[in-house]
């Protein structure tokens, strides 16, 4: 009886082993394969998001921002950027505030020290340029409402690669690449999308 606990031991034993083996064998595998699929995965990722940045960046992004809501040359100024935009093969994104054009000429007129959130004109437009610079447009053009107020904001989208063409309003040199007119800021805007290639 002896023999036969003995030989039964040793089989058991055996059956452990082998079971622990092929336990073992498996664990390596599943963790191999996990690690090559995460790999994949990892390279899946990466090259979506390079083919996402491929297709979005076909198009540069020419952003309009105009002086108010209803100005007198609004619809004729975004005709024009419409027909550049599409010579350029660029994406055209108008903003416009909800000011009227008298509430943004006295803005233009304010001089001095003033408090931002009781100058709506001027508020709006800097959400505007913020919102733009999220975005990740290539070429802003604008018609400030503010020169002095403006200017930080403006020297900011540059500062991170954005080109400015302003126009109607000067504004300082660290804030714009180029200060122009209203007629010709399409033609400006087409020279800075250009130079962005």
């Amino acid at each position: 009886m002896d023999k036969m606990r003995m030989m039964w031991k040793q089989r058991m034993g055996q059956r452990a082993v082998r079971c622990s083996a092929l336990l073992s064998l498996l664990a390596v595998f599943l963790i191999l394969s996990a690690c090559g699929r995460q790999e994949n995965e990892e390279e899946t990722l990466i090259m979506r998001a390079e083919n996402a940045k491929a297709v979005s960046g076909e198009a540069p992004a020419l952003a309009l921002v105009l002086a108010s809501r209803d100005g007198a040359e609004n619809e004729e100024l975004i005709k024009s950027f419409r027909e550049t935009a599409k010579e350029q093969g660029a994406e055209l994104l108008v903003r416009l505030p909800d000011v009227s054009e008298e509430e943004a000429r006295e803005a233009r007129e304010l001089a001095g020290s003033f408090v931002l959130c009781e100058v709506d004109p001027i508020e709006y437009q800097m959400l505007l340029l913020n919102e733009l610079v999220a975005e990740e447009a290539d070429v802003i053009v604008i018609h400030p409402n503010h020169s002095e107020a403006l200017e930080p904001v403006l020297a900011a989208a540059r500062a991170v690669g954005i080109r400015i063409c302003a126009f109607g309003q000067e504004v300082g040199e660290e804030s714009c690449d180029i200060y122009t007119t209203a007629g010709e800021a399409p033609q400006a805007a087409a020279g800075l999308l250009q130079a962005e290639e």
